[in-house]
């Protein structure tokens, strides 16, 4: 199993516009592909230290469903961990982009680059994490946003009715 991570530096747009307001979050995975149950079972201890659940026949019914759904997307994938939570990286970028959206920043994900570079320019080259995704964020510049309507095909063309 991998986790899902990002570092977007909010502070770090918050009141900045023009020029050094754009900023790139990073979204990527720590692969505990090699070891998925350690991982798992370091979660369910952090979830009793934190007393998550007073009974404990709750707690290892959760225990015993997690463990069962990560075997069963495992499965789903053939395998591929990682191919399933870059899938679910999209829902905490979809979060996220909303977040922005809500706090006037735009915000455009990107997928097609290297990562082999990217994970080099941001030192996870020797790491358990890989950039799945960037996320560019930033103010949008007025002069050159477009007030023209957005192309769309009719709703009848795109969605077929079962």
């Amino acid at each position: 199993m991998a986790r899902t991570s990002s570092r977007t530096h909010w502070s770090a747009l918050r009141g900045q516009r023009g020029e050094g307001a754009q900023r790139v979050a990073r979204h990527h995975l720590h692969d505990a592909q090699g070891h998925p149950d350690t991982h798992l079972q370091e979660i369910f201890e952090k979830e009793r230290a934190d007393g998550r659940f007073a009974d404990p026949e709750i707690q290892k019914g959760w225990e015993a469903g997690a463990s069962n759904f990560v075997e069963i997307q495992t499965e789903n994938y053939g395998g591929d961990v990682l191919h399933w939570l870059e899938k679910n990286t999209y829902l905490v970028v979809g979060a996220t982009m909303m977040a922005a959206a809500s706090l006037g920043v735009d915000a455009t994900p990107m997928e097609g680059f290297d990562r082999t570079t990217v994970d080099a320019a941001f030192d996870l080259t020797d790491t358990d994490y890989t950039t799945t995704l960037l996320l560019v964020l930033g103010y949008p510049d007025e002069a050159r946003v477009s007030r023209q309507p957005v192309s769309r095909f009719d709703a009848e063309k795109i969605f077929t009715h079962m």
